[in-house]
C-alpha cells in the first residue's frame, strides 16, 4: 500500500475547493453535471437520488423515493438508467427512466446469496420502473415481469438502443425486453431468452451496444470454476451466443463475479472470487486472455469499475473492506504487453500500488461519466469520480480520481489514485446496493 503524504492531501483538498468554490473567485453556484441514484435493498425499500456537482453529492428534494408498486413494497437491487449517460443521449431523448432488479427473498443478489445477508420479508420478484422527472425526482413506481421470476442483475443498451436485459435467478435465464421509450414500459421479447450458467451475478452491455456479457460465478451451491458468456444483440433485441462458456485464464479457481468493459469495447475486466482480476481482449465478441497472469485484487472483489477514459480499473473488496486500484497499461502505454497494477513495470509486470480502506461492505461501484471540463484555463481537475455504496452503513461514498495534471510537481503522487471527495452521503434507507447515473 502507498499512503499519500500530507502535502498531497492538502494539494487535493485545495483542488477540490477550486472546483467547488473557486477558492475566493466567483460565488456563482455550479450547476449539477449529473444525477446519481442508489437503491436501498432492505424492505420496504426505497430509491435515493443525488445531484452530482464535480463529484459532490447533494440530496434531490424528497429523496428517498418510494418504490411501492402494485400495492406492495419493492426493494431495488441492481439499477440501470435509460438512456445511459454514455454515449451521450441524442438531443431528441426527452423521457428518461430508472429500472431496478427486484430479487425475491429466497434468492436475492450477490451480497445476499454469497455473503449470507438475508432479505427480510417476502416479496414477489420482478423489474421496477420509475420515470425520471424533469427535476430529476422519481415518479410513481411500476412493476413489470412479476410473478415467480426473480430478476437481478439488469443492464440496458445505450441510446439509440431500447432494450433491457435481465437475469432471472430462478431459472438461470437471460431475458430480453423492449423499452417503450415514451412510457418506459417493458415487454418481454417472445422466445428470446437464453440459458446461462450457475449463479449469474453480473450482466453488462458493451458501450457500442453490440454484445451482452454475463458472469456466471458458480460459487454458491456447489462451488466450481465459473465462466463468462457472450451474446450478440440482433436488431430486434434477440440474442445469439458467441462461442461457448469462457473460463477466464483457463483457471480452475476462476469464479467471475463482476464485469467492466473499456470505453472502446476492446477489453473486458473480470473480478473473480479467487481474488484476481482477469483481463480479456474482445474481438467481435470473442474473448482472449491478455497476458499470462491475472492481477491481484483484495479479498472477495464483489464490485468492479473502469474510469470513463479507460485508464484505471478499481475493485471493491468485501473480504478486506478495501478498494484496489489498477492502471490499464494497454490503454496508457503502447509499449506494454498486458495491463498492470500500480506503477508501470517492465513489460507491464504487475506491481502493487494501493489498497484504499473502506469501512463497510461494498455494494456497487460506478465510474462517473459526467465529469465536466475545467471552467478556467490551467485548472487541474480530477480524472473523474467513482461512487461506491456502503451496504453496512446506508451511504454512498464519492472518490475523485487523481489526474496526471494534478500530480505535476507533487511528490509521490500517482495518477489514478482515489481520494475521498466530501463526506459520505446517507441514502435515507438501509443496505444500498445498486447505482445508476443519468444526465
Amino acid at each position: 500500500m502507498i499512503e499519500l503524504n500530507k502535502a498531497i492531501l492538502l494539494y487535493i483538498g485545495c483542488a477540490l475547493l477550486v472546483w467547488v468554490s473557486g477558492c475566493g473567485g466567483s460565488s456563482n453556484a455550479i450547476p449539477p453535471n449529473g444525477f446519481l441514484y442508489s437503491g436501498n435493498s432492505a424492505r420496504p425499500g426505497s430509491m435515493a437520488g443525488f445531484a452530482v456537482t464535480t463529484g459532490l453529492l447533494t440530496h434531490i428534494t424528497n429523496s428517498p423515493f418510494s418504490t411501492t408498486a402494485n400495492g406492495a413494497p419493492n426493494a431495488p437491487y441492481s439499477l440501470a438508467a435509460w438512456p445511459p449517460p454514455l454515449p451521450a443521449p441524442a438531443a431528441a431523448v426527452t423521457t428518461k427512466f430508472l429500472y431496478a432488479g427486484i430479487p425475491a427473498t429466497q434468492n436475492g443478489g450477490v451480497i445476499t446469496r454469497l455473503l449470507g445477508r438475508k432479505l427480510v420479508g417476502s416479496v414477489t420478484g420482478g423489474i421496477l420502473m420509475m420515470p425520471i422527472n424533469s427535476d430529476h425526482s422519481l415518479g410513481t413506481a411500476q412493476m413489470f415481469a412479476t410473478g415467480s421470476d426473480d430478476y437481478d442483475p439488469i443492464a440496458v443498451t445505450p441510446s439509440p438502443g431500447n432494450f433491457l436485459y435481465a437475469i432471472d435467478l430462478t431459472t438461470n435465464l437471460l431475458v430480453p425486453f423492449t423499452i417503450d421509450t415514451s412510457k418506459g414500459t417493458l415487454t418481454a421479447i417472445a422466445q428470446g431468452s437464453m440459458m446461462v450458467g450457475p449463479d449469474p451475478f453480473s450482466v453488462v452491455v458493451d458501450p457500442q451496444g453490440k454484445f451482452v456479457f454475463v458472469a456466471n460465478c458458480n460459487c454458491v451451491t456447489a462451488p466450481a470454476p465459473g465462466s463468462v458468456q457472450v451474446f450478440s444483440i440482433k436488431a430486434d433485441g434477440t440474442l445469439t451466443a458467441v462461442g461457448g462458456a469462457f473460463v477466464p485464464g483457463g483457471a480452475a479457481t476462476a469464479q467471475p463475479i463482476g464485469l467492466a468493459i473499456s470505453p472502446d469495447s476492446k477489453l473486458l475486466f473480470i473480478s473473480s472470487l479467487d481474488n484476481k482480476v482477469y483481463v480479456e481482449s474482445i474481438t467481435n465478441g470473442v474473448l482472449t486472455d491478455l497476458g499470462n497472469a491475472a492481477l491481484p485484487a483484495g479479498s472477495v472483489p464483489l464490485a468492479i469499475a473502469i474510469s470513463t477514459d479507460g485508464s484505471y480499473v478499481y475493485t471493491g473488496n468485501a473480504g478486506t473492506h478495501s478498494l484496489s486500484f489498477f492502471i490499464n497499461c494497454v490503454e496508457t502505454n503502447a509499449n506494454t504487453a498486458t495491463p498492470c497494477m500500480g506503477v508501470v513495470g517492465p513489460l507491464g509486470i504487475p506491481s502493487m500500488n494501493s489498497s484504499i480502506p473502506f469501512t463497510g461492505t461494498v455494494g456497487a461501484m460506478l465510474a462517473d461519466p459526467t465529469n465536466p471540463p475545467p471552467t478556467t484555463p490551467n485548472t487541474a481537475v480530477a480524472a473523474g469520480f467513482v461512487y461506491v455504496t456502503d451496504y453496512d452503513h446506508g451511504t454512498v461514498l464519492s472518490f475523485s480520481i487523481i489526474s496526471t495534471d494534478e500530480c505535476i510537481g507533487v511528490l509521490n503522487c500517482i495518477p489514478g489514485t482515489l481520494i475521498a471527495s466530501g463526506a459520505a452521503a446517507n441514502t435515507g434507507g438501509v443496505n444500498p446496493v445498486g447505482l445508476a447515473i443519468a444526465h
